[in-house]
């Protein structure tokens, strides 16, 4: 899921708003395997659980960008 994502940013205006909670968390795993810079508020407790407030999304790195041509979209 997050290989699909980062294509996906790759391809948008950034910065980009991430709303999707699963698309959060794919944004903290690039971010953490330093193929993204973006901003990710920790989850909100809620009384029926949680919410978790948008991600953006500032910068594709370069190391971002390499693994986007390792790994191109497959057809």
């Amino acid at each position: 899921m997050f290989l699909q994502l980062l294509h996906q940013l790759a391809n948008r205006h950034l910065p980009a708003v991430v709303v999707d909670d699963d698309e959060v968390e794919a944004v903290r795993l690039l971010v953490m395997a330093g193929h993204a810079k973006a901003s990710v508020p920790a989850p909100v407790r809620t009384l029926s659980g949680h919410d978790q407030p948008p991600a953006v999304v500032t910068e594709i790195t370069p190391l971002g960008r390499v693994f986007l041509e390792r790994f191109p979209v497959a057809a």
